[in-house]
């Protein structure tokens, strides 16, 4: 709870993520700022698909940071935020024009900048020694929600790249490299016109729900 973490760099999140943080942020009056990560162009619509976002920090902090506290804690925590200190240091996309799929594959590591983390790295390689293997046969027993949450995030992030790999094969849509003249739409906003389960599927609709409630309660 010491919330250095979220005063050390973007935050980077989904394009549900990016949803639901601009319509809580909204609710709240809390000011945020996006840009968006990795595109490719959709030739179809003419725009570019954002597969990622990253917001932003305000005067060096996250948005929702109140004190040292996270403001949406109960309503919604992104998913790199609760697998904090093992975060993603590079996802990489993988796009087969050919057979038309596309898959993302992500590198994890810990975060030597948690003081947490730093302080129990010499028993982590020591454990590391001892047992052998990769270190998230360790972090399941060391840091069990935080790796079940980057676990997660990589289901989500592939849920929806294999719907879009579906569209593509199935001809409603065409894949490209990014067009930097193209306007820039949501993965997910633009998957929902054709899947109009994906926000209860993504669970939106919970978010919604505690978000409510935490307002009748201010």
């Amino acid at each position: 709870m010491c919330g250095s973490c979220c005063r050390m760099s973007p935050v980077s999140i989904l394009p549900h993520e990016e949803v639901i943080l601009r319509s809580v942020a909204e609710e709240l009056g809390v000011d945020v700022k996006f840009t968006h990560g990795y595109l490719v162009y959709e030739a179809y619509s003419g725009v570019n698909l954002a597969f990622s976002y990253v917001m932003l920090l305000n005067n060096n902090r996250c948005p929702f940071l109140e004190g040292n506290l996270c403001k949406i804690h109960y309503i919604y925590k992104p998913y790199i935020c609760r697998s904090f200190p093992y975060i993603p240091r590079h996802v990489k996309y993988h796009i087969d024009e050919e057979n038309r799929y596309i898959m993302a594959t992500t590198d994890y590591g810990l975060s030597l900048a948690c003081p947490v983390v730093k302080r129990d790295k010499p028993a982590l390689e020591r454990a590391e020694a001892k047992f052998g293997g990769p270190i998230e046969k360790i972090l399941i027993h060391y840091y069990k929600d935080g790796y079940n949450a980057a676990v997660e995030a990589d289901n989500v992030r592939s849920l929806m790249l294999t719907l879009l790999s579906k569209l593509w094969r199935d001809g409603f849509v065409e894949i490209k490299p990014a067009k930097s003249t193209a306007a820039v739409v949501n993965l997910y906003e633009f998957l929902r016109k054709f899947y109009p389960d994906l926000p209860s599927v993504l669970g939106l609709d919970k978010v919604a729900s505690r978000l409510r409630t935490w307002i009748e309660t201010l």
